[in-house]
């Protein structure tokens, strides 16, 4: 476990070099940028020190000083952290009260640093660079508890909830996929961040108290460091790099497929009743599957426009009394918002289908029956749902008709409709 952990520090501090200098690439020809500014920063921070963790034994010799370089190595965690937060502040905004958060934030970690110091020089190291643990670097994987340790595992703490606050934020509103997805992982690495301050706690304590647990918590600690470290530098670079690798074209398929298999439930409900809405034969098997990865996006708007083809259909066999039975059993049913227009849809077209299907005459209140899709809310000014409103819409309705309580609603008016039908003859 001990190798592994190490093998995955280098991995990972020659990924950070990797990708630090393709953003100051980036940097050079952007340099008024301050959220790429913000992300260099981070990024160089964090890379010199993963660097320097396996320098130490030699750089504490060259200083003359023990532990001058750990202490280094976490300043440079901490600055890290905190550009950090500034790049995801700049992300969203770069007004005064920005940067004035930032510069609050960049004095707080000048003040952690300079007590982080102060403690160090008060409370010296009682190793000497002679002793022979330190010479060959079985000192640094035994636990550490200097004073300033538990300065920098607070602040590091604090900063890494905040980047977790101002990335899951931050995700929630980003339009790119590829932006939302990288966000999502920074805000994963920052939780990884916190499972390290932790786990260096328990390296602490269990290693003075049992000091041969002392390897174990040392390798806990270095995969949890280099976990998040790892995680948080993809997320915030991939945006850049991963159009230019097809991340973004493999995304929107990996979408267009995932969307596909929401709307069948739907589709294969129509499809039964009104098997001419098939522009092409359904696919079916392995070939079927990848027939529909291959053209994934083309057979979104298929099975959309084939759904919407099997409303028009079924539209004579549609009964407002049916929407006004889903709309009470859904207030019933405690569904509130989309959740409840969605069920109303799935029913009324359930009920059609069920009728269409019993050979039921069309409908005499076909006319007043609600025009679907019912929703979402229309945003534009002809009032028309987008194409991925529509298929976020249509996915819903499509997990609604599968529910128990659509199934109920639909079987007890289908059963009205047809204690109705022979009455209605007889007149």
């Amino acid at each position: 476990m001990v190798s592994l952990a190490r093998g995955t520090m280098i991995a990972v501090t020659l990924i950070c070099w990797g990708l630090s200098l393709y953003k100051l690439r980036d940097l050079a020809r952007d340099r008024g940028n301050r959220p790429l500014r913000a992300l260099c920063l981070a990024l160089i921070a964090i890379t010199i020190s993963m660097t320097l963790q396996p320098l130490m034994p030699k750089i504490d010799q060259l200083v003359g000083i023990p532990d001058v370089t750990r202490l280094t190595s976490n300043c440079l965690s901490l600055v890290c952290a905190t550009a950090a937060q500034a790049f995801l502040l700049y992300m969203t905004s770069s007004d005064v009260s920005t940067r004035r958060r930032v510069r609050r934030q960049s004095i707080a970690l000048a003040l952690t640093i300079t007590v982080m110091i102060i403690m160090f020089v008060a409370t010296p190291s009682d190793v000497s660079l002679s002793d022979p643990r330190v010479r060959t670097g079985e000192y640094y994987g035994e636990p550490f508890h200097a004073p300033f340790l538990f300065v920098y595992l607070a602040y590091l703490g604090w900063s890494l909830t905040q980047v977790v606050v101002l990335a899951n934020r931050y995700a929630g509103i980003a339009h790119r996929p590829l932006l939302r997805f990288g966000l999502r992982m920074i805000t994963v690495g920052s939780l990884w961040g916190l499972a390290y301050v932790a786990a260096k706690l328990v390296a602490v304590g269990v290693g003075n108290r049992s000091p041969r647990w002392a390897l174990i918590t040392d390798a806990v600690v270095v995969l949890t460091f280099s976990t998040s470290i790892l995680l948080v530098l993809i997320g915030s670079t991939i945006p850049s790099w991963g159009p230019r690798v097809g991340l973004d074209r493999l995304w929107v398929g990996a979408a267009a497929f995932r969307d596909y298999y929401r709307l069948y439930p739907l589709w294969t409900r129509i499809h039964a009743v009104l098997p001419e809405i098939a522009l092409l034969p359904p696919p079916s098997g392995v070939r079927g599957v990848v027939s529909i990865a291959r053209d994934a996006s083309l057979r979104r708007v298929r099975i959309t426009v084939e759904i919407l083809d099997g409303y028009a259909t079924l539209r004579p066999w549609m009964s407002p009394a049916v929407a006004a039975q889903a709309q009470d059993a859904a207030q019933e049913g405690g569904l509130l918002g989309e959740q409840q227009t969605a069920m109303v849809e799935a029913v009324v077209i359930g009920a059609a289908l069920a009728a269409r299907l019993d050979g039921a005459p069309p409908s005499s209140e076909a006319t007043e029956a609600p025009a679907l899709p019912l929703g979402p809310p229309r945003d534009s000014a002809a009032g028309d749902l987008g194409a991925a409103d529509q298929v976020t819409w249509l996915a819903q309705v499509a997990r609604a008709i599968e529910s128990p309580l659509a199934r109920i609603i639909i079987t007890r008016a289908t059963s009205e409709a047809l204690s109705i039908a022979p009455q209605s003859s007889e007149r």
